[in-house]
């Protein structure tokens, strides 16, 4: 956004005051066994943020229905504003994951958090499908700088010995947010309607609506939410950072940052992989709440409920059980941390199929049981799958170049939609196909664990004694 192009142009006026004031700290040397003694205090506060972040992300999902009976919109121009929120969520981060590997990461993350409030409060009192797409914007370039700032907070709170354990508790959040927003803004979505005494004076709605006022009351407890957490929270020092090596110990230059992370063939597979789980992701989060809906006759909080409950809570397990393993078979594998990543797409394959064609609403809960599980092991490794190949310094701007990336997959709801509208395709279809995407994670994810990791590969097997890539090297 607009403040990005004077940290470009003055990045090292920037640097030397952040320097001369103190305001953090860069080592060179080692990081400690397991992190700093307040990391999981630290981790608490950025899975809040996270937590925040996705109520406000997903929160159109769960009130579409009764939004779009009132605005009038097709499932195609639902499906626009889920993209009108990713593409400049992602495009802004070109520029703004780079702040986070230069300047305090908690203030990156609290004025990201406080602006995407503003930007869902002012949703509710949206009258039509463009100013609802423009604050979808705004929330997207709002958020774009947080996840890169919590990415580069988890790898300096944490060392490679417990990385991908501290991801998975970190990402419980990830669940939590989805559960949360799918009850309670099913709840408020199945609200009547409230009249407004202001409406004469112009502002506004002549009613507030079930989903409006959802959107308001989220908006209002994420802006609590970011001055807690810019009051209470300390900037980690940087770690594994090394004054002659790499990008050094205060990092480089923007241009400098970037080509470093762009040059790795290995972030590349993994960048491919990731536009495929975003396909599937974005798909399932938006459509799967209406075609409980529309299939079984739920109601938006029972609906909301059931898209989430079931593979949230197993998400949870697959979070802690995919981030245990992945830091056991990291220190005897190079690949280790791919290995559980390939195993748990492997569990959509099927998962995804049954989703979308199923009809017993007992076997749905265990398929999404197992979404869930898959969902974990790979999403517990996401990040620390990324660090083993990436310079220490460019650790933000790898994890924002994901993201940049993944704009590839933005489309995708807005296809469905349209799909849908002109009947080509079902709901139930749409979601089953998704099972050839995730298909196509595991053959990316396995073709890069055996050929280009080895040669990528940067992360602390490689200081030691030989050790295989593989298991079958053994």
């Amino acid at each position: 956004m607009g403040p990005t192009l004077g940290v470009i142009d003055c990045q090292v006026r920037l640097c030397s005051a952040a320097r001369s004031m103190n305001v953090e700290q860069l080592s060179d040397s080692p990081q400690s066994e397991h992190g700093p003694s307040n990391r999981w205090w630290i981790l608490s506060l950025v899975a809040l943020a996270y937590f925040v972040l996705i109520q406000h992300r997903s929160l159109l999902f769960y009130v579409q229905e009764p939004l779009s009976k009132e605005l009038s919109l097709t499932k195609t121009q639902l499906g626009t504003l889920d993209m009108a929120f990713l593409i400049p969520y992602s495009i802004a981060q070109l520029f703004v994951a780079y702040l986070s590997d230069r300047l305090q990461r908690r203030r990156v993350l609290a004025c990201s958090l406080l602006a995407s409030s503003v930007a869902l409060a002012a949703m509710g009192f949206s009258n039509g499908l463009y100013s609802l797409m423009g604050w979808r914007i705004v929330l997207g370039f709002s958020q774009s700088a947080a996840v890169p700032a919590i990415a580069g907070v988890m790898a300096d709170c944490f060392s490679s010995k417990n990385r991908s354990t501290a991801i998975g508790v970190y990402n419980l959040s990830l669940n939590l947010a989805f559960i949360t927003a799918g009850k309670y803004g099913g709840l408020f979505a199945d609200l009547p309607s409230m009249s407004l005494p202001f409406q004469s004076l112009g502002i506004g709605p002549a009613e507030l609506s079930g989903w409006r006022l959802a959107m308001l009351s989220f908006g209002v407890l994420g802006g609590i939410a970011a001055l807690g957490i810019f009051a209470v929270m300390d900037e980690p020092e940087r770690t594994e950072r090394q004054e002659q090596k790499g990008l050094g110990a205060e990092g480089a230059a923007l241009h400098v940052t970037v080509g470093s992370v762009l040059k790795i063939r290995s972030f590349w597979m993994l960048a491919i992989a990731f536009v495929f789980f975003c396909v599937v992701l974005n798909a399932h989060d938006m459509w799967l709440p209406r075609y409980y809906v529309e299939e079984f006759g739920m109601t938006n909080e029972a609906a909301g409920q059931f898209a989430t409950i079931w593979s949230k809570t197993t998400t949870i397990v697959g979070l802690l059980l995919g981030g245990f393993l992945a830091d056991r078979l990291a220190r005897r594998w190079r690949t280790g941390r791919i290995l559980v990543q390939v195993l748990g797409i492997a569990i959509w394959v099927p998962a995804l199929y049954m989703l979308g064609s199923v009809t017993s609403l007992n076997l749905l809960a265990g398929v999404m049981v197992a979404y869930g599980l898959g969902f974990g092991f790979y999403v517990a490794n996401l990040w620390t799958t990324t660090f083993d190949v990436i310079d220490p310094a460019a650790r933000s701007t790898a994890i924002g170049y994901l993201n940049v990336i993944g704009i590839a997959a933005a489309p995708t709801t807005t296809v469905i939609g349209y799909l849908v509208d002109e009947k080509i395709l079902s709901l139930g279809q749409a979601i089953s196909g998704l099972s050839l995407v995730a298909g196509g994670i595991v053959a990316v994810l396995a073709v890069n664990a055996m050929t280009v990791l080895r040669s990528d590969y940067r992360g602390p097997l490689l200081e030691t004694s030989p050790v295989p890539a593989l298991p079958d090297d053994s």
